[in-house]
């Protein structure tokens, strides 16, 4: 398979076509990819999603795909590194923005398609990004606040189209949906995670939100936010420059040795061997 291989902080295309002109391909940047109009398949990781206007995707570094456009179809396509939020955005780790988007990137790989569940919400991205666009070929700029603050807004549309209002009132079957994103809101603070934080927030006994939370999600809670705080774990020792003990901090370990062990006893190796890997 063919790898895309990315230097530069941020890049933006913005083009129709008829026929996708590339092979199946993975890369090592992130990308935001959004439809404008046209009608097809895109391909992603092993799974075939039929798209339409108004679609968009998010993608990791490590999944693979290609399209199969049925109609000529128009796309914009940001493609940006993790260093791109740090040093571009001049963004600490500990930033709501960081934070926000491991929850996106993450979020999205489980997400049922589509992801925008609004039409209005697909209009007013598909307007930001033909601006972002528009400014992105005036200045060709990599570091442009005005194209980072672009790119906020639309990731802002996006996350609120995954996760419903944590004040608004829902049914009891959707109630599990709250749960697990307030979990994503503060996998960083330990104290809003411990079970009976929880149980108390959303008016559960301890015993009964166990329960609760195992019945929809098919894994326990305890393992559940365990294996949340290991892929945020995992994003960063891949795709950022932080150190580990900038890692530990921000994931709220104790001390570094915690967070080795903790780190060892799911992956087998530490940290360090893990990112060298």
């Amino acid at each position: 398979m063919q790898r895309y291989v990315q230097h530069e902080f941020l890049k933006v295309s913005h083009f129709t076509c008829g026929e996708w002109p590339h092979p199946l391909h993975n890369h090592n940047h992130f990308e935001l990819i959004f439809i404008h109009e046209g009608k097809g398949f895109h391909c992603l990781s092993g799974i075939k999603y039929p798209y339409t206007g108004g679609a968009v995707f998010l993608l990791h570094p490590a999944d693979y795909h290609s399209f199969e456009i049925s109609s000529p179809t128009t796309f914009t396509f940001i493609k940006f590194t993790s260093a791109y939020i740090t040093q571009v955005g001049h963004l600490p780790a500990e930033h709501h923005w960081n934070r926000n988007m491991d929850e996106l990137l993450l979020c999205s790989r489980r997400q049922q398609l589509p992801i925008l569940r609004s039409a209005a919400d697909a209009d007013k991205i598909d307007a930001l990004l033909r601006l972002l666009v528009t400014e992105w070929q005036e200045t060709t700029n990599e570091t442009s606040e005005t194209i980072f603050f672009l790119l906020q807004t639309v990731m802002s549309i996006i996350r609120r189209n995954m996760h419903p209002s944590a004040d608004a009132p829902v049914k009891q079957q959707e109630k599990i949906t709250q749960i697990v994103h307030y979990i994503h809101q503060h996998i960083y603070d330990v104290s809003y995670t411990r079970q009976e934080h929880l149980a108390a927030f959303f008016g559960f006994s301890k015993k009964h939100l166990g329960a609760f939370f195992k019945e929809q999600m098919q894994v326990s809670l305890r393992d559940y936010i365990q294996q949340y705080k290991l892929h945020i774990i995992e994003n960063r020792l891949k795709y950022s420059s932080l150190s580990l003990k900038e890692i530990s901090e921000e994931l709220g370990f104790t001390d570094l040795s915690h967070f080795n062990k903790f780190f060892k006893g799911h992956h087998g190796i530490n940290p360090s061997e893990y990112r060298e890997k």
